[in-house]
């Protein structure tokens, strides 16, 4: 069972009103792109397999991407992906926001789910500057997130530090719980002496054992919550220029001292023993929602979104929608192909104990060179990362 077959199996049962000459559209765009077609309109064109012409593929893609109705059943879509990957009712849903252009007129807002070093894309809107980071914006954004996600489901959402105290409470009114960052200039309140200090005088007493503290903070209406101060061992990463000398530019050093910076988290999660060290876990997979970005922009390992020049904002929803679903198919692709044995033979060196290779890029190689995969293989696969995902943490 190819690619294509897969596909065309999965978009009907996600997607049953869809007329079926828009769903067959949208299932040669999504193939041409989980075959190596950078995410442009005349790239993905392309890369139809198709005996028209290429003006005419070209066409056809260019005609899916300004598709209303596509837009408006894309909902359906991410609601069939939040049931498919959302099947504990604890799960971890990491939040963030990212540029999609150079000019910075375009900002994507995504909910993803941590898997196994990747991140699944549940849910993403796009914004322009007028609507980025506004309360109304992320009140919305929570409400759709809360109406997909399965009625039992009690998520833990996990931010960075550019969400401030707003958004906090917008998780709370949803019932939810949250792990965030807090970072320099905010303050708290020492009861000791009286007065209120930067949270870079925490930062001292930062070690690689968790600790957690009880802290007032919010200097215009103070509230005490459960803060946790981590700081992990020092990896020795360097960022080098082609020569391998250190990275002295202003972004880079910028960059750098952040890094040094420990953790300083704020959560609602119950506190017990085990609360600090569970919330610097939880904080630890936020890192996959960037690598989920990196998926979707990189054209030399993942889509090509970077090399997009689209400026409308309802074209770039049908192709966010599009990068998504090929995402989510490449990375069934590879976990299957994990799961069955083949993951080997797509890797350079010998290790056979782990998966070199992300799923996203094993999957990516295995559509690339039309690996045939056995249908009893393929249910097998995904029976076993169902059991897998029920049992996560």
């Amino acid at each position: 069972m190819n690619a294509t077959a897969i596909l065309n199996k999965i978009l009907p049962i996600v997607s049953p009103n869809m007329h079926k000459t828009r769903r067959k559209a949208l299932s040669a765009c999504v193939l041409s792109l989980a075959q190596g077609s950078l995410c442009t309109v005349t790239s993905i064109g392309r890369g139809i397999q198709s005996n028209a012409y290429e003006k005419h593929r070209i066409k056809r893609s260019d005609r899916l991407l300004s598709n209303p109705n596509l837009r408006r059943e894309s909902i359906f879509l991410y609601a069939y992906i939040c049931k498919l990957f959302i099947v504990r009712a604890r799960p971890v849903i990491s939040i963030d926001w990212s540029d999609l252009d150079a000019r910075g007129q375009y900002f994507l807002i995504r909910a993803s789910t941590a898997f196994e070093g990747r991140s699944i894309t549940l849910y993403e809107e796009v914004h322009d500057k007028s609507t980025k980071e506004k309360q109304k914006t992320h009140q919305k954004f929570l409400q759709v997130l809360k109406a997909l996600l399965p009625v039992k489901a009690k998520p833990i959402i996990v931010t960075d530090a550019g969400f401030k105290t707003p958004w906090l409470d917008e998780v709370i009114k949803q019932g939810w719980d949250y792990v965030g960052r807090v970072r320099k200039p905010r303050k708290y309140y020492d009861s000791t002496q009286n007065t209120w200090h930067c949270i870079s005088s925490l930062y001292p007493k930062a070690s690689s054992n968790p600790i957690s503290l009880e802290l007032t903070h919010r200097h215009s209406s103070p509230i005490t919550n459960q803060f946790v101060l981590y700081k992990s061992s020092y990896k020795g990463r360097q960022s080098t220029t082609r020569k391998g000398q250190k990275r002295k530019s202003g972004t880079s050093l910028k960059a750098a001292r952040g890094a040094k910076d420990p953790w300083l988290l704020i959560s609602n999660l119950p506190v017990n023993r085990h609360f600090a060290r569970r919330c610097v876990k939880i904080y630890e997979t936020r890192m996959q929602i960037e690598e989920g970005f990196r998926d979707m922009k990189s054209s030399r390992f993942g889509l090509g979104f970077e090399l997009s020049y689209t400026f409308k904002i309802e074209r770039l929803i049908n192709l966010m929608l599009l990068t998504t679903l090929t995402a989510v198919l490449l990375i069934l692709v590879g976990k299957v192909m994990e799961l069955s044995g083949y993951a080997k033979r797509f890797q350079v060196n010998t290790i056979r104990k782990r998966r070199v290779l992300s799923h996203f890029y094993l999957g990516k190689r295995a559509v690339m060179t039309r690996f045939e995969i056995s249908k009893n293989e393929w249910r097998d696969g995904i029976r076993q990362l169902l059991q897998q995902l029920e049992k996560r943490v």
